[in-house]
C-alpha cells in the first residue's frame, strides 16, 4: 500500500509542475504562477527524497541492541533502554493517526497516536506485522518486521526478560 502513496504522490508533483509550467506560459510571465512551477515541486520533491532516505531498510538485532537500519542516521535502542518488547494485538491498533509523520511514502514513519497505546513512533514499512518497544522513558517505538514472531523469538534468546511471547 505504500507504494501506492509513494507513486500517487510522485505522479501528484508532476502532475501540479506540468499544469504549472503551462499556467505560467499562457499568463504571460505572471510571478504568482512563477513561485509554483518552481517552489511547489522543489518542497514536493525535498520531502519524497527526505521520506526515501529515513525510510527503515532493515531491523538487525545484536546482544546489546536493536538498530533500525536507514540510508542516513540509523536508530539504535539499546537493551538497557528498553523496558518491555510484544506483539501488538490487532484491537490495540485501530485508530491510529499520524501526528507528525510520513503515512504512506516508502513506509510509515515519525510520530503516531492513537487511543489504545497513546503516543508512539513509527519506524514501520507495513501496516501489519507490529511490534511495540516499550522504553524505561515510557516512549513507544512501533516496527514492523516480515516475521514477527522470529524477530520476538530471536530476541527471547538474546535477552529474555525484555521479551514478552503470548
Amino acid at each position: 500500500f505504500s507504494y501506492i502513496i509513494t507513486y500517487s504522490v510522485i505522479a501528484l508533483a508532476l502532475v501540479i509542475f506540468i499544469s504549472t509550467f503551462i499556467a505560467y506560459k499562457k499568463s504571460g510571465d505572471d510571478s504568482l504562477i512563477f513561485v509554483f512551477i518552481y517552489i511547489v515541486p522543489i518542497f514536493l520533491s525535498g520531502i519524497v527524497i527526505a521520506m526515501y532516505y529515513l525510510k527503515p531498510l532493515s531491523v538487525i538485532v545484536d546482544n546489546n541492541s536493536i538498530t533500525i537500519e536507514r540510508k542516513i542516521k540509523p536508530v539504535i535502542i539499546n537493551f538497557s533502554e528498553i523496558s518491555t518488547i510484544r506483539l501488538v494485538q490487532t484491537d490495540e491498533m485501530p485508530g491510529a493517526r499520524r501526528s507528525f509523520g510520513n503515512g504512506g511514502i516508502y513506509g510509515y514513519t515519525g510520530l503516531y497516536y492513537n487511543k489504545k497505546l497513546g503516543s508512539m513512533t513509527w519506524y514501520s514499512t507495513q501496516r501489519k506485522n507490529y511490534i511495540l518497544i516499550e522504553k524505561t522513558n515510557n516512549k513507544k517505538i512501533i516496527i514492523t518486521p516480515d516475521n514477527p514472531e522470529d524477530f520476538l523469538q530471536s530476541l527471547q534468546i538474546i535477552n529474555p526478560s525484555i521479551v514478552t511471547i503470548p
